[in-house]
């Protein structure tokens, strides 16, 4: 029996249709991250998608975070096989009528451990202020972009979510897929693993260096030690030690594994669950004008409990929030744009 392949179900959700709109890459270099502790790239590139009319002028602004290990200039690749980008998504919705045109950058916040979840710290160096005070104002001046939403998936999401809340003068939206929110769920699961992983090896130090030096076979949270390397990543974003730039601490004891609770407490207010509970950032939230949060019902990190419980709370401080969940696994991201998008770019119109 033969076989016809039936190419007319070829869609631009997995064929995507080359870019109606354009890309230009800069050079980008700050000043706030010379002479980080890690000694990272203060110049990197910065590229920013431009709708097919070529106008910028008061376009809305999207700011897409990459998650962990991810940089901004991932998302303007070729795609992969049968996959698209959200940058050809955006770009799909913008020739089709769907959303009005609009602007996107996408920063690179990569650090020597895979991520900086875009917040100062001693350990790793101040990309918060990288983002909101160097890279934000720049692109709205050269471009003359109008309101702007920040979005992302994973550490992206969480980055999003935490940029919005910390600079509502900046930011009139935010949307998060799969954002790490409420902790309990996100991380506590993996402490034992990587606990178990750096007792096997000889400590973090060892684990480092071997990280470090050597590719990694497996580079996937099912390989143990890379689980473990990707807490050392968050320690360094959320407990650095700031009387020693450069360091950080373990939110678990590494004789016994347990649970550090004064290093495990300063991890918790960073929680975007637990930020809105606050009063600083529950009047923050209601200042936004639109907030979406997602997640899919087999995501391997309960993201998807986390976007639930991030909602109810922002609800009920007043928040205007969407909440959706799908079936689909933590990765199954890009699909999910074609309903973030819309949502952030409606919420930016002018009121």
């Amino acid at each position: 029996m033969s076989i016809s392949v039936p190419v007319g179900s070829r869609s631009e959700k997995v064929f995507p249709a080359p870019l109606a709109g354009s890309v230009e890459v800069h050079r980008f270099e700050s000043t706030r991250l010379v002479g980080n502790p890690w000694g990272d790239p203060s110049v990197r590139d910065l590229p920013v998608y431009l709708p097919p009319s070529g106008k910028t002028e008061g376009r809305p602004l999207l700011v897409l975070l990459s998650g962990y290990t991810g940089s901004g200039w991932y998302h303007f690749n070729r795609p992969l096989f049968l996959r698209s980008t959200i940058v050809r998504r955006l770009d799909h919705l913008i020739r089709t009528g769907a959303v009005p045109e609009a602007v996107l950058v996408a920063p690179d916040a990569v650090t020597s451990l895979g991520g900086s979840q875009y917040l100062n710290s001693t350990a790793t160096g101040p990309y918060e202020d990288y983002i909101v005070e160097e890279v934000l104002p720049w692109v709205q001046r050269k471009y003359g972009t109008g309101p702007t939403a920040t979005l992302g998936t994973s550490s992206g999401g969480f980055g999003a979510l935490v940029l919005a809340l910390r600079h509502p003068e900046l930011f009139s939206a935010a949307g998060s897929n799969a954002g790490d929110a409420y902790f309990e769920y996100t991380y506590l699961p993996a402490f034992p693993l990587a606990f178990r992983a750096l007792r096997r090896i000889g400590g973090p130090e060892a684990l480092l260096r071997l990280m470090l030096s050597e590719p990694t076979s497996n580079f996937a949270p099912s390989n143990p030690q890379v689980m473990a390397f990707e807490l050392m990543a968050y320690a360094s974003c959320y407990s650095p030690v700031p009387d020693r730039p450069g360091e950080f601490d373990l939110p678990f004891d590494l004789t016994t594994g347990a649970v550090r609770e004064d290093v495990w407490n300063r991890w918790l207010a960073w929680d975007p669950v637990r930020m809105v509970r606050t009063s600083r950032y529950a009047a923050a939230l209601r200042q936004l004008r639109y907030v979406y949060v997602d997640g899919g019902t087999r995501d391997e990190f309960g993201l998807d409990v986390g976007a639930r419980i991030f909602a109810a709370e922002a609800r009920a401080q007043g928040g205007r929030v969407d909440h959706e969940e799908f079936d689909g696994i933590h990765g199954d991201s890009v699909p999910r744009y074609d309903v973030m998008i819309p949502r952030l770019v409606r919420a930016l119109a002018p009121v």
